[in-house]
């Protein structure tokens, strides 16, 4: 049993023009984004760090240096990615593709829908990413628009059954814009995401898809409203236009606490039924045999102001009656030998806070939260996995996308050492202190 580390650095929700000022120095700091890395030499530094405290999964949203908002410009993206993997070789990256922010709905608005998500076809030797999300809030528009034609709600058990089946195969999407009013867990103007069409989204994600497979590059999604998420990808898999996972491989992001119908589990038993219900997409639904590999990404997207109702005991593990927060429930979790976890996700994109028990919340750091993380599944006796191969063999075959993408990486900084190369006395220091606790 073990578990990879992820770290999402940046996010599309705390920004400056997302947040409304409420007077709180330390809240508008936190919800503001002040301390999210932005800049080329921060990003790469915080990389660095990453690496060294076990990370091996760094997801970026492309941000403008200016504004610190996000941006859709794939010299941004193409940049960092070429700067990480310089510095940590054996770093997966995975790009985000929000449709929030002010400049983001501009260039969509100018340059068409392809744009939040142009970074799909960006060879990995030129900056692009092993994963790019091809599916989180706005593409829950279609399964919006397709209850609205059932007169029903899309739960789980309807999206697992052979009548959904036919209903994927029948739709069709409508073509009309309207606002994507879709509920979520945000800041001010955080869940803003603008306006769009179900038939707009189909066509953009039969795109990034088809981008990914000419790549040879891997297919990953979030969830963030459970139902509706689970029915999307569901119909991401079979509709022939796009066969999301046709290459074999999925990944799945589920983001805990992201809106009201994706909320913070209160036991394991509730957060291993949505683990599970992601598992059953490797299965064909009429036949039931395995199509496809499923791997399993978790984070805690918690607000900072609903850290505090999220504090409750540990109900598994070593440590069980301990009081602990959100990401170190989360861990804790995903630590246990039937969570079917692969990566455990931390990051300023989900909590941009520590909670003190105590002292209630104080701004943080990427490498602090990811240190939160890796402390708490080696608490629970749980191994964090570092090894390049033993990652790329449960992830996908990442070995020989490096081996291929690094004879074409270019970059002015010839003469920086690794992270690899470099001692990697802190990560067995965190491991050592965990150990005499």
């Amino acid at each position: 049993m073990s578990i990879i580390l992820g770290t999402a650095v940046t996010g599309a929700k705390f920004t400056p023009h997302n947040h409304l000022q409420t007077g709180d120095p330390i809240f508008d700091r936190i919800c503001r984004g002040d301390d999210i890395p932005v800049s080329e030499n921060d990003l790469t530094q915080e990389a660095c760090s990453l690496y060294f405290a076990g990370c091996r999964y760094f997801h970026y949203h492309a941000r403008n240096f200016e504004t610190r908002e996000q941006t859709t410009r794939n010299s941004v993206y193409s940049r960092i990615s070429n700067l990480v993997r310089l510095m940590c070789p054996d770093m997966l990256i995975s790009f985000g593709a929000s449709r929030n922010g002010a400049e983001v709905l501009h260039n969509i608005a100018n340059r068409g829908e392809w744009e939040r998500v142009s970074q799909a076809e960006l060879p990995l030797q030129y900056g692009g990413a092993h994963f790019v999300t091809t599916q989180a809030a706005i593409e829950l528009q279609v399964i919006c628009q397709l209850e609205r034609k059932l007169g029903r709600k899309i739960d789980s058990e309807y999206a697992k059954s052979a009548e959904f089946l036919a209903n994927i195969h029948a739709y069709y999407p409508s073509t009309h814009v309207e606002k994507a009013a879709l509920e979520t867990n945000s800041t001010a103007n955080g869940g803003n995401y603008g306006s769009s069409s179900p038939a707009a989204q189909i066509e953009v994600y039969s795109r990034a898809i088809n981008a990914r497979n000419i790549q040879n590059l891997l297919h990953e999604v979030e969830w963030v409203q459970f139902d509706r998420s689970l029915a999307m990808t569901r119909m991401a898999i079979e509709r022939p236009e796009i066969r999301l996972g046709g290459n074999g491989r999925l990944n799945i992001t589920i983001l805990f606490g992201f809106s009201p119908r994706l909320r913070f589990p209160e036991t394991y038993e509730e957060f291993k039924g949505v683990v599970d219900a992601a598992r059953s997409l490797e299965r064909d639904l009429v036949t039931g045999e395995k199509h496809r590999t499923i791997t399993i990404s978790v984070g805690a997207a918690v607000l900072p102001q609903h850290a505090a109702q999220h504090v409750q005991e540990l109900d598994v593990g070593r440590f069980r009656g301990q009081k602990a927060c959100a990401l170190r429930r989360l861990a804790a979790w995903a630590a246990q030998p039937d969570s079917g976890v692969d990566i455990l996700r931390s990051g300023m994109e989900d909590t941009p806070y520590e909670l003190d028990l105590e002292k209630g919340i104080s701004p943080t750091s990427n490498v602090r939260l990811c240190e939160i993380a890796a402390r708490e599944i080696l608490r629970q006796g749980t191994k964090i996995e570092t090894d390049k191969h033993a990652i790329s063999v449960r992830l996908g075959n990442i070995d020989h996308m490096a081996t291929s993408s690094s004879r074409g990486l270019s970059t002015p900084y010839r003469n920086v050492t690794p992270a690899r190369k470099i001692s990697c006395d802190y990560y067995r220091n965190i491991q050592a202190r965990t150990a005499t606790r």
